[in-house]
């Protein structure tokens, strides 16, 4: 089964599906609880999903999809606190096969990310129920929630500068298929992405671009052109548009997942490990 038609068979909420309080999570639990919003094919989620989550406290998942003709379940998941992780695999409850598979970051009670199923891929994006979101409370000494997201950025961006150094100027061009981005490409979409979720959350309206994937992909002109993006984006996140500054860290989780599998193959050690 086509993975558009797979949504529409999974996702469709149907009214006689109660939206059960299966979690038990608190407010200190980053991840039980209920989550709303988008999964789909292609780059923009368009179908509607609930799903109920429940965190074991150290790195399992279970729970449920609300809305399935028979509801859908968490077959295997997990989750890292450290690094906002996720990975969950589904299937119709009472089915062994996992049909979707999402993976993704959770970053302030949102999670971004990708869903592949039959071989297609597509992109999610959910949130918390905000009743059920305890995010960082201000004070005297600032912004707690923006510093935060720093500490976040600051974390992933820093791996993703290691691993640009890390990497010989001759593996640039290495990649794992013919279907997939060199390392010097992915290096270089992430710094597209810089630019672009870091604007934003600036305040100002501006369209994706892929000057940099576009152009030079050596290794001096990416290293040098990582910093400027980074640097960009350390400037904003003193007190930017919140949305716009956890997409931006859910993209660089998500990407800095191909860096550690490129960087794997080619015999190296990631930087976060």
């Amino acid at each position: 089964m086509k993975l558009r038609s797979l949504l529409i068979v999974c996702f469709v909420l149907l009214s006689s599906v109660p939206i059960a309080a299966q979690s038990g999570g608190t407010t200190s639990d980053p991840l039980s609880g209920t989550w709303t919003g988008y999964i789909g094919p292609g780059a923009t989620p368009q179908f509607a999903i609930t799903m109920e989550l429940t965190f074991d406290g150290k790195s399992a998942v279970s729970g449920s999809l609300l809305g399935l003709p028979s509801p859908g379940e968490i077959k295997i998941g997990t989750f890292d606190p450290k690094t906002g992780a996720m990975k969950l695999q589904a299937a119709p409850k009472g089915d062994s096969t996992v049909r979707l598979v999402l993976e993704g970051t959770v970053v302030m009670g949102a999670a971004t990310g990708r869903v592949s199923g039959d071989n297609q891929t597509g992109t999610f994006k959910i949130t918390k129920n905000s009743a059920e979101v305890s995010l960082p409370t201000q004070q005297s000494g600032g912004n707690d929630t923006a510093a935060a997201l720093r500490r976040s950025f600051t974390e992933v961006s820093g791996w993703v500068t290691k691993a640009a150094d890390l990497a010989p100027a001759d593996k640039y061009s290495y990649r794992p298929a013919p279907t997939v981005r060199t390392f010097g490409q992915v290096i270089a979409h992430i710094a597209d992405s810089y630019n672009y979720f870091c604007a934003r959350a600036a305040g100002k309206n501006v369209e994706w671009s892929d000057a940099i994937e576009k152009g030079a992909t050596d290794k001096a002109t990416l290293v040098q052109k990582l910093k400027q993006s980074t640097d960009a984006c350390n400037a904003v996140y003193g007190g930017g548009q919140t949305g716009a500054l956890i997409e931006n860290i859910g993209h660089t989780n998500l990407h800095y997942g191909n860096v550690i599998t490129y960087l794997r193959m080619l015999g190296l050690t990631p930087p976060s490990s």
